[in-house]
C-alpha cells in the first residue's frame, strides 16, 4: 500500500525545500518514529536551511543541497546503493572538495567518526593564529598542537615563530591522516582514500 499520495509526497515540506519524492512505498517513519536513514537525510537539509543551525554553527551558512538530494526517494536510492559505509559512519561533504558547500552525489562520502573528527577544524577557538598554533604565555613561545587520535590535543613543541609551529602541525597532521587512510583502506570510498592519503594542510585552512 502506498504511503501518501504522489502529489503530497512532492511538496517541499522539509525546511521548504525537501520532499519525500516519488517512491510511494518508501516510509519516513517506523512505528511512529523517524527512521534512521530519513533522519540522516533530514539533518542534512536542516544544516543547510535552518537559521537556528546557522546561528549555532556559522560554517553551514551558504551550504545547500542538490536537487537530487532534496528528494528523499532519490537520496534513499543513492544511500542504499552506496557501498562504502557502516551503520555508525558519518556523512561528509568536505573531503573530496576542500571548502565545498554542496551536498550531492558527486561530493558526499561516508567516513568513520575517527576520520571525520580528525578533519574537523576549530575556527572558533583558534582565533587569529595559523592552524594548529597558539601562543603560550607561560613560555612566551608559539605552541604547535594537534588532535592525533588520543582524545585531547597534544603539544607538538614550542617555537620562536608562528610559521615554524604551523609547519610542525602540518607535518604531524598529514602523517596522521595517512595513517587513518591506510587503517581504513578497502573500506573507504576509493575517492575518499585518495584524498585522505594525499591530504594537504594549507596555511589558510
Amino acid at each position: 500500500m502506498g504511503y501518501k499520495s504522489l502529489e503530497a509526497r512532492m511538496k517541499p515540506t522539509v525546511y521548504g525545500v525537501g520532499c519525500l519524492g516519488g517512491n510511494l512505498d518508501l516510509k519516513s517513519t517506523i512505528n511512529g518514529k523517524l527512521c534512521k536513514i530519513h533522519n540522516l537525510w533530514r539533518k542534512m537539509i536542516e544544516r543547510c536551511y535552518s537559521e537556528k543551525v546557522h546561528e549555532r554553527c556559522p560554517t553551514y551558512t551558504g551550504c545547500y543541497v542538490s536537487d537530487e538530494f532534496k528528494d528523499y526517494s532519490k537520496w534513499r536510492e543513492w544511500y542504499d546503493n552506496y557501498q562504502y559505509k557502516q551503520d555508525d559512519w558519518q556523512l561528509d561533504k568536505d573531503l573530496l572538495i576542500k571548502g565545498n558547500k554542496i551536498y550531492s552525489e558527486e561530493t558526499c562520502v561516508f567516513l568513520p567518526r575517527e576520520i571525520n573528527v580528525a578533519l574537523t577544524k576549530s575556527n572558533k577557538t583558534r582565533g587569529d593564529k595559523l592552524i594548529g598554533v597558539c601562543f603560550n604565555k607561560q613560555y612566551k613561545k608559539f605552541e604547535s598542537r594537534a588532535s592525533l587520535g588520543a582524545g585531547n590535543q597534544q603539544s607538538l613543541g614550542y617555537y620562536d615563530n608562528e610559521y615554524d609551529a604551523y609547519l610542525a602541525y602540518k607535518e604531524a597532521k598529514e602523517a596522521y591522516l595517512k595513517e587513518l587512510a591506510d587503517k581504513y583502506k578497502g573500506m573507504l570510498d576509493p575517492r575518499a582514500y585518495e584524498e585522505l592519503y594525499n591530504y594537504t594542510v594549507d596555511i589558510d585552512d
